[in-house]
């Protein structure tokens, strides 16, 4: 059973949040005498800062998405050349047995409207039908060359198949990972953000601002990316 993916808890996008992070930092910084005496120290703006640069360092959803494209369209154009070899020995098998009997053996029918993983079913049937096949259709053109090509695009196909899975997956689990410590940072984000509202609500107008989280967002964020 698989689980639901993680929400963000933050309405403004990534790049806002480590920005605010900066921000908050330094805010700290010069007010770290009042802090001290919450319990926040130099090194928990230590932590903090390396935790957001540790956030800003993850990889971003357009980058991982655009390696997803990539590999799609290396399957697409490796699919467009296996069919090419398909079509062309459907050509010499159809000539020589009039669409009929062993014609049948190949599979060729639906083949524009398989999926993936059918296509490259029907690549291997192909090979292994033309092998069987090929003393009888020397004349129509099934030569060794011809069934070696056909067996090389097959083989080209299923491993692009696995380099867009990885794609996927590799996308599904980064926006997982960014979403967690997104949150994660948030969390000490907005503990911090309170107590400094809190040393400061009744002292320090100015000050107190400087704490108040604006819930707008300054760019429209991000949404998930889907699972497939």
């Amino acid at each position: 059973m698989s689980k639901n993916p993680p929400i963000r808890n933050y309405n403004f996008t990534d790049a806002d949040l480590k920005q605010r992070v900066d921000s908050l930092i330094l805010s700290i910084t010069r007010d770290i005498t009042d802090f001290n005496k919450r319990g926040v120290i130099t090194a928990t703006l230590d932590a903090l800062a390396a935790k957001n640069e540790a956030f800003d360092n993850l990889p971003t959803d357009e980058e991982l998405l655009g390696q997803k494209t990539t590999a799609t369209e290396n399957k697409d154009a490796a699919a467009t050349v296996l069919k090419a070899q398909i079509r062309s020995i459907r050509g010499m098998a159809d000539d020589k047995f009039n669409g009929k009997g062993i014609y049948r053996s190949f599979g060729f029918e639906g083949m524009d409207e398989m999926t993936d993983n059918d296509l490259h079913r029907l690549g291997k049937r192909v090979f292994r039908v033309g092998t069987a096949q090929q003393a009888a259709m020397q004349a129509n053109g099934l030569t060794a060359e011809v069934l070696n090509a056909l067996k090389d695009a097959t083989a080209t196909f299923d491993n692009l198949i696995d380099v867009q899975d990885d794609a996927i997956k590799t996308r599904d689990i980064a926006a997982e990972t960014r979403i967690n410590a997104g949150n994660e940072l948030f969390a000490e984000f907005s503990r911090l953000c309170n107590i400094g509202k809190s040393l400061y609500q009744d002292t320090d107008e100015a000050k107190y601002n400087d704490y108040v989280i604006d819930s707008s967002p300054a760019t429209p964020p991000t949404p998930p990316p889907p699972t497939n």
